[in-house]
């Protein structure tokens, strides 16, 4: 039977350190050039951020204004349920029934932070949001490879066909 003696460990493993090395000076110099150069790494880091946050002026568009499918009134087959829209932020009186396939209903609607939502009921599975800005009442807005809202008068993309007014569901 073999028996180690830790105190042989702690000696080898933690003395030694710099005991024979005298403390080296820096330069003052140097020390100054590192500040320096620190100092203008984290102004030019802040002054990047504060340029990128700086947005084009854009006008506002209600989203309402942006889909076809929002100068009608809503109707009965437009209604979503209040627990298909629970945690959304979706308007319930804003839904539009947009598109429906053999499993899954689209439905365009407005969220309380004026954002273009586009809500996406598949039998069997939980409701899935997508939202977009509508500012500049520009609309291009894809839901996957299932489900694409276009700009008024723009053709179908290839692969596409037409479910709507500016509504396309892929071929």
């Amino acid at each position: 039977m073999t028996t180690f003696d830790d105190t042989d460990f702690f000696t080898d493993a933690f003395t030694g350190f710099g005991a024979d090395e005298a403390p080296r000076r820096r330069s003052s110099l140097l020390t100054a050039l590192v500040l320096v150069a620190a100092a203008a790494l984290v102004a030019g880091g802040m002054i990047w951020v504060r340029v990128a946050q700086i947005t084009v002026d854009v006008d506002p568009v209600d989203p309402a204004t942006t889909l076809a499918v929002f100068e009608r009134p809503q109707r009965s087959a437009d209604v979503v349920g209040s627990d298909d829209l629970s945690g959304t932020q979706i308007d319930p009186d804003s839904t539009r029934l947009l598109a429906a396939t053999s499993d899954t209903r689209y439905y365009a609607g407005v969220s309380q932070s004026q954002l273009l939502c586009v809500l996406t009921l598949t039998e069997g599975e939980l409701p899935t949001t997508g939202c977009t800005s509508t500012d500049g009442g520009v609309v291009r807005f894809g839901i996957g490879d299932e489900l694409m809202l276009v700009n008024a008068g723009e053709p179908a993309p290839a692969g596409w066909h037409e479910a709507g007014p500016q509504v396309f569901l892929k071929d």
